[in-house]
């Protein structure tokens, strides 16, 4: 397939207008785009995908999306099909819809398709949906397609479905497509369906649409995407497909003002980031790039819309922690009287006898009598030390939903550590097209006011575990303390495109896609290596549960899973408690 026209934002602040598009069609001003529902082709297409996201809000019962697909998978529908024929239907469907009340995005539609034909060329693939998706394109275009006639039918089945006026209409009519094309007997009426299942919001109504937007999306974020399946011999756990993503040079050049627009400048010199990626960004990280910085709210940040995003998410951590304030102080409270016990027996001293030392009068009566020398006595102290302890957040878009729960989490360990007099650095992670960002909620030195910090937690990107690892643990290396900690809090899903240049000859950013078997065992290395240079390593499973056997396989026996605050302080207690005491 041959490069798309080259199209750069004239300003920025074009990715604020598509938002702000998408709050003004679905009404919901809380409401948030996923980065793989915007498109950068053109201006045009990038319009015409926010009304969509907007139209997708607005018009679709997800939760009863979501209950039927529910169902239909328990009678082994496949969830690929199912979900791309929706999505196949669902845009020309809400785009009908908002056309009634906006005319004039009717005249955006087919300008925007027959750019996407125009820059295409071709259909990503020769599988048969993804020749669908194309003579779709096409028809919205009006542009006459040479498709084979199986593709023309059902591609004018699926626009047939897009003419549906309510969610249950819409939904019978995927699904009598799905069982005429996969010709499947003997399915549960779909109202039974549908009374069962939307009864109980299963997902996360904004999951369920990024989620599915992201797997299924047509065009990506900087140019085309081209997904592969992965080696199944590599790939032990299926955590997603393999992206590569192609960019050219001027891509390339803007990136550093992007990602210090959009995620905040940085609190390191060139030279030093520099120093540190010559350093670090090796091996499956090849020519990736790092970014330090205290994030939007605290640093230097143009971007109004990801300061207003950042202070939402920042509010709503906060509001959840104090429903509970009161739980949550008595867990801050035992996790840190349990840790001065320890700290307090540990750094005791207690006498011992010895052939050394001041005599010991009780002993004096085996002079000449026996034939043992240990008349004197010492004191000996279990000191072992000082602590620190880094604290490092996954931070992106897989965390989604789940955020107050791990900004609550961290607080509850950074202040226990540093009411105990331990050292604190906490950290969040995310990745920002080539750029692995760290953000920094605290420091070690910071007063312990600063902890708050960490409820500016949001999640955005995708992650690099492994190099975000390497690159907390090249600081904590450097600290004078003998007992160094290091807990991660994240899902157990690495996951990260491949980059390579327009020409497709010489590769951009590593070797493959970070993610899969290579995600998990790269992860798994880099937690081995900081436990062989003396730091412990304890994972804090945020994830869900099918992801488990990744995060046991990353950290082995050395990693938390609990829901209940109360019995992960305990947990979290007992293992630093035998860090102390070991």
């Amino acid at each position: 397939m041959t490069e798309p026209a080259k199209w750069v934002y004239d300003d920025l602040d074009f990715d604020n207008r598509v938002t702000n598009l998408m709050w003004t069609i679905c009404g919901d001003y809380t409401a948030q785009m996923g980065p793989k529902e915007k498109a950068s082709l053109s201006k045009n297409i990038a319009l015409y995908y926010g009304i969509m996201a907007g139209g997708r809000r607005k018009f679709i019962d997800w939760l009863k999306v979501n209950g039927y697909v529910k169902g239909r998978i328990r009678q082994n529908f496949n969830l690929e099909k199912l979900q791309t024929l929706i999505f196949l239907a669902v845009n020309p469907m809400v785009i009908r819809q908002i056309s009634k009340e906006r005319p004039g995005v009717a005249d955006i539609q087919k300008e925007a398709c027959s750019e996407i034909v125009t820059l295409l060329k071709n259909p990503k693939s020769q599988q048969f949906l993804d020749l669908v998706e194309f003579a779709i394109f096409e028809a919205l275009a009006e542009i006459s397609s040479k498709a084979e006639k199986n593709v023309l039918a059902m591609s004018q089945k699926i626009l047939e479905i897009s003419r549906s006026d309510t969610t249950e209409e819409f939904i019978n009519g995927v699904d009598n497509l799905y069982i005429e094309w996969q010709n499947v007997k003997e399915v549960e009426p779909i109202q039974y369906l549908l009374d069962e299942n939307s009864k109980k919001e299963v997902i996360n109504t904004e999951e369920f649409i990024n989620k599915s937007v992201d797997d299924l999306l047509q065009i990506k974020e900087l140019r085309e995407v081209d997904r592969e399946e992965d080696n199944r011999e590599e790939e032990e756990w299926e955590i997603g497909k393999t992206e590569v993503v192609f960019v050219n040079q001027n891509d390339v050049d803007n990136m550093q003002k992007q990602v210090a627009h959009f995620c905040g400048s940085p609190y390191l010199e060139i030279y030093q980031t520099k120093k540190l990626q010559n350093t670090l960004c090796k091996g499956a990280h090849r020519d990736c790039c790092l970014h330090f910085t205290d994030g939007v709210l605290r640093s230097k940040c143009d971007s109004d819309f990801k300061k207003k995003y950042a202070l939402r998410d920042q509010h709503r951590n906060i509001n959840v922690y104090q429903e509970n304030l009161r739980i949550y102080t008595r867990t801050i409270k035992r996790l840190r009287d349990a840790l001065l016990r320890t700290l307090t027996m540990e750094r005791s001293k207690y006498p011992v006898l010895s052939d050394w030392g001041s005599i010991n009068a009780r002993t004096v009566w085996r002079v000449g009598k026996t034939p043992t020398s240990r008349l004197f006595g010492h004191f000996e102290s279990n000191d072992k030390g000082g602590f620190v302890v880094d604290l490092l957040l996954d931070s992106s878009m897989s965390q989604k939903g789940r955020e107050p729960l791990v900004a609550i989490q961290a607080y509850i360990i950074a202040m226990a550590l540093l009411e105990s007099g331990i050292p604190c650095r906490v950290t969040g992670f995310n990745c920002f097209m080539n750029f692995t960002v760290m953000k920094r909620f605290r420091d070690y030195s910071d007063s312990i006011k600063t902890t708050e910090n960490i409820f500016e937690y949001y999640c955005e990107g995708s992650n690099r575990d492994g190099l975000a690892i390497r690159s907390i643990c090249d600081g904590l290396y450097r600290r004078s303390e003998e007992n160094k900690i290091l807990i991660i809090l994240s899902d157990g899903k690495p996951n990260d495109v491949h980059m390579e240049s327009t020409d497709r000859t010489n590769p951009f950013r590593g070797i493959l896609a970070y993610n899969g078997g290579l995600g998990v065992a790269d992860t798994a290395k880099e937690v081995r290596v900081a436990r062989q240079r003396g730091i412990s390593v304890l994972g804090v499973f945020t994830g869900d549960e099918r992801d488990l056997e990744a995060e046991k396989h990353i950290y082995g026996k050395d990693f938390v899973f609990s829901r209940n605050i109360n019995h992960f302080a305990d947990i979290v207690t007992t293992y630093l408690k035998r860090v102390i005491t070991n």
